[in-house]
């Protein structure tokens, strides 16, 4: 009798299973709306993976640009506007990522990211072929030193010690160059332009100490002061005509 009783509970559970209609779950993991769905949460994991890191690039990005612009914009077509657009966008991540919402955040941040770099190129580009024009100079300034004869007939040792430094600075400075145009082919622009940079530098020094002039020095200086400023990160007042 217990056998019996037991087999026709069975059934009628069975039964009861395979009625049309009846959803096969009702518990929150089906449902894709759910924000504790497995999907949901791996791609929240996935976007706070690296994403303070790519935050602080990014910002560190925008204050490198504001300078690169602020001493070069004349010379990009466009590049204010644009960096406002990589501003905004980096703004709006902001907004996302303190509300918690990281994928969209990082959607956005990932945004930002691609026209920074972008942006980056263009200056890229500016920067390679100042400094060629740059070194040109420089390398006929050595040139120039290493086939001059000192007043006295002879090479004296202030002159030695002129040339060799000035080849040391040259040297260095074209060093600067190849190691940038390494970078750019691995579209590293934004580290290509620090090289640029250091290149100039040298470059700059260069030309000023071949000058005994000391007024001639000064205009060199001048002539350079964007260049110079820019270099240690710093914004120029106003570009000098060259």
């Amino acid at each position: 009798m217990y056998l019996v009783f037991a087999f026709l509970i069975s059934a009628a559970v069975s039964a009861q299973a395979t009625q049309p209609g009846t959803p096969a779950s009702t518990t929150p993991a089906a449902s894709q709306e759910d924000p504790h769905n497995a999907d949901n949460y791996l791609e929240k994991q996935t976007a706070l993976k690296g994403i303070d890191q790519a935050r602080s690039e990014q910002q560190k990005d925008i204050r490198k640009l504001s300078v690169i612009v602020a001493n070069y914009g004349s010379a990009v077509a466009g590049s204010d506007a644009e960096l406002k657009k990589i501003k905004d966008l980096y703004e709006e991540s902001s907004v996302l990522y303190y509300r918690q919402q990281y994928v969209k955040s990082r959607e956005i941040l990932n945004q930002a990211k691609t026209q920074t770099s972008e942006l980056y190129k263009k200056f890229d580009d500016m920067y390679a072929k100042q400094t060629d024009e740059l070194m040109i100079q420089c390398a006929k300034g050595v040139a120039n030193l290493e086939t001059t004869q000192t007043p006295g007939g002879g090479n004296s040792p202030e002159w030695s010690t002129v040339l060799i430094l000035n080849q040391s600075r040259l040297r260095t400075a074209f060093g600067h160059v190849v190691i940038a145009q390494d970078l750019n082919r691995e579209k590293r622009y934004d580290d290509a332009i620090d090289h640029y940079r250091l290149a100039k530098l040298f470059g700059i020094g260069l030309l000023r100490g071949l000058e005994e002039d000391p007024q001639k020095a000064k205009a060199i200086d001048d002539k350079y002061k964007i260049d110079l400023q820019d270099a240690t990160g710093g914004r120029a007042a106003s570009a000098p005509s060259k």
